[in-house]
C-alpha cells in the first residue's frame, strides 16, 4: 500500500465501486473483503456500494453482508436500498430516468446498427434476444433479463440503456451510435459512457457517482471530508474527487492512482480489505 495522505479526518461514509473493486476478477466477493466491510459497518461507518449495475444486479452481493448497505446504482442515477425481505428497491432517494422519446430513438438507432439494446429500470432488465455477449453479462451479474420485443413495455421511462455489441463491430458501430445520440438535440440529452469496449451506456443527463455521493452525504449529514471512496475505473475518477479520502485499487489505471491519496492491492489481493484497515486506523487516531 502507498502511504495515506496527511491531514487525516474521521471517515463516516465509505463508497465502494463493485466490479473490479469490491469483487475479484472472477466477480466473487472474497471472504476477507466481506469480513472487513462487515467490520467497518459494525464500527458505525455508513457503507454505500456505488455501481453501474441495477439494484437487482447487486442482490446476490448484498445478501452476503451482515448489514444492508446503501446503494448508488446506474452510475449515480439511483440512490436507495434493498428491502431486507423482498430484496426489491426500497427507501429510494433518487430515481432519474431517460425521457421516453430519447429512449425510443436510442433503441431504434441501436437495432438499425445491429447492436442489441438492454433496457433497465430499478426492478427490470429487458432484451430482445440472448446474444453470446448478453449471456456473458448474465453470468457476471447473476440475473436473468426479460426477453421481449417490447423493450419499453408500459411506456415506463428507463433508468439506463446499455448497448452491447459484438467485439468485431464495437469500434465502428458504437461510436456511430454515440454520434447519432449526441445529435438528437441541440441540448444535452443524456450521459454517455463506455464501461467496456463493447458496452455503451446511456444514462439520464448529468448523472455520475460523484453527484450521487454528494446528495447521499447531504442527506446523511456527512461532510465531504468525512467521505472515503475506492474504485478502479475512470468512471470512478469523479467519485474519488468528491471524497475527502480517495483510494485507488492496485488494478486501477495510472490516472486514477495519481488522483488517489492511497493505493491498495488489486481486487484479486483483497484491496478493499486493506482500505478498510486504513479507514479503521484513521478513525481510531482521529
Amino acid at each position: 500500500m502507498n502511504e495515506p495522505a496527511a491531514g487525516k479526518s474521521v471517515v463516516r461514509l465509505f463508497a465502494i465501486d463493485v466490479d473490479g473493486t469490491l469483487l475479484d476478477r472472477a466477480h466473487r466477493l472474497r471472504s476477507e473483503v466481506k469480513e472487513a466491510v462487515n467490520r467497518l459497518a459494525s464500527s458505525g461507518v455508513k457503507v454505500v456500494l456505488a455501481t453501474a449495475r441495477s439494484p437487482q444486479a447487486v442482490v446476490e452481493i448484498v445478501k452476503q453482508f451482515d448489514f444492508a448497505p446503501s446503494l448508488i446504482c446506474f452510475s449515480g442515477g439511483w440512490i436507495g436500498e434493498l428491502d431486507a425481505e423482498s430484496r426489491h428497491p426500497a427507501n429510494v432517494r433518487l430515481d432519474l430516468r431517460l425521457p421516453l422519446d430519447i429512449a425510443r430513438s436510442i433503441v431504434s438507432l441501436a437495432i438499425n446498427q445491429g447492436v442489441e439494446p438492454n433496457v433497465f429500470t430499478p426492478d427490470s432488465w429487458r432484451v430482445r434476444k440472448l446474444t453470446d455477449e448478453i449471456t456473458e453479462e448474465i453470468e457476471i451479474v447473476n440475473l436473468q433479463p426479460v426477453v421481449s420485443d417490447e423493450l419499453l413495455a408500459g411506456d415506463i421511462e428507463p433508468s439506463k440503456i446499455m448497448l452491447i455489441s459484438r467485439l468485431d463491430i464495437a469500434d465502428t458501430a458504437l461510436p456511430s451510435i454515440e454520434r447519432s445520440i449526441r445529435s438528437l438535440s441541440a441540448i444535452a440529452v443524456s450521459t454517455i459512457t463506455y464501461s467496456k469496449r463493447n458496452y455503451l451506456e446511456i444514462l439520464p443527463v448529468d448523472v455520475n457517482k460523484a453527484k450521487a455521493i454528494a446528495a447521499l452525504s447531504q442527506f446523511l449529514g456527512v461532510d465531504r471530508s468525512e467521505v472515503a471512496g475506492v474504485g478502479d475505473g475512470l468512471n470512478d475518477l469523479e467519485m474519488l474527487s468528491e471524497a475527502g479520502f480517495a483510494i485507488a485499487m492496485g488494478n486501477a489505471s495510472d490516472r486514477l492512482k495519481t488522483a488517489a491519496d492511497l493505493v491498495v492491492g488489486s481486487n484479486d489481493e483483497a484491496g478493499v480489505a486493506q482500505a478498510v484497515t486504513e479507514i479503521l486506523t484513521r478513525n481510531r487516531q482521529s
